[in-house]
C-alpha cells in the first residue's frame, strides 16, 4: 500500500530522517502536501469515470477548487 501524506510526515519526523537527508521541516511540509494532492486527485479520479479523457484535468480541477484556495 502507498503511503499516506500524513504517515510520510510522521516517518520523517519521528526517525528524525530529515535530518539526515537535510531537509527542512517546509520541505518535508511541500512534499506531503504534493502527497496529499496526487492522493486527492487518485480518489477523485476513482470515484469517476475513467473512459472520460479530460478526467485527470477535472480532477485537477476540483483539487484546486477545494484545496487550493484554503492554502
Amino acid at each position: 500500500m502507498k503511503q499516506t501524506a500524513v504517515e510520510y510526515i510522521k516517518e520523517k519526523l519521528m526517525c528524525n530522517e530529515y535530518w539526515y537527508e537535510n531537509m527542512t521541516f517546509d520541505q518535508i511540509f511541500e512534499q506531503a502536501k504534493e502527497m496529499e494532492k496526487e492522493q486527492i486527485i487518485r480518489a477523485h479520479l476513482m470515484a469517476r469515470c475513467y473512459d472520460n479523457p479530460n478526467s485527470h484535468n477535472e480532477a485537477e480541477q476540483y483539487y484546486n477548487e477545494i484545496y487550493e484556495s484554503n492554502t
